[in-house]
């Protein structure tokens, strides 16, 4: 019976999300499917959250009052965290103490996405780019059509030459071809995000058509 329940809810949720393609403004079925998703989303997220987050801290806390290192370190986030309340209010008076721990966030967290670009994107393709090729002759073939798609691609963002001189001329040329490696990268991105969304929309469409009551 709960088998039964769980599967026409599904199927009812997922009516709802589709009837946004044929009803597209002011469709409450859509809305209290998006809502729903919302709530239970940030429900879930909440119990996690109070169990593996807030209730440990207030465990370590508790067993070790004495110690005023760990006291410290738990102290520093849960007065940041009471700093945030204040926008909860509205009150004007009050409500700029909540750009402390916002800006600390936002700042580590640019720092982190900046970090991560750095070290995990664009260092290895600088040193993928610079290698000296070797190997097989795919290999050698690979690195050298590689360097030359950086090559051409960074000249597209090249902005300070004169376009009436022969080397503004020269870049000219290369920026087009930049341009339409550009093209074909973000073709390629759609494409997968695309493929993405169908897989998705297909599943849905299989379980709506296969279930059995």
């Amino acid at each position: 019976m709960i088998e039964l329940i769980i599967k026409i809810i599904g199927v009812v949720l997922t009516l709802c999300v589709l009837s946004r393609i044929i009803w597209v403004q002011h469709n409450p079925l859509f809305r209290f499917a998006q809502y729903l998703f919302v709530g239970v989303s940030l429900g879930y997220a909440f119990v996690v959250l109070y169990h593996q987050v807030l209730w440990p801290a207030v465990f370590q806390v508790s067993v070790h009052l004495n110690n005023t290192g760990i006291v410290g370190f738990y102290l520093v986030p849960f007065v940041l965290g009471l700093l945030l309340l204040p926008r909860i209010a509205g009150q004007q008076q009050l409500s700029w103490l909540a750009n402390i721990p916002l800006a600390l966030l936002f700042g580590v967290g640019a720092a982190l996405a900046l970090g991560g670009v750095l070290v995990g994107t664009l260092l290895p393709q600088v040193l993928d780019t610079i290698r000296v090729p070797d190997g097989p002759l795919s290999q050698v073939l690979g690195a050298v059509v590689l360097a030359i798609g950086v090559i051409l691609t960074l000249s597209y963002f090249f902005f300070t030459v004169r376009s009436d001189t022969g080397t503004g001329r020269l870049l000219a040329v290369t920026a087009r071809a930049g341009y339409w490696l550009l093209m074909v990268a973000f073709g390629f991105f759609f494409a997968g995000a695309l493929r993405t969304y169908l897989a998705a929309l297909i599943e849905r469409l299989n379980y709506l058509i296969d279930w059995n009551v």
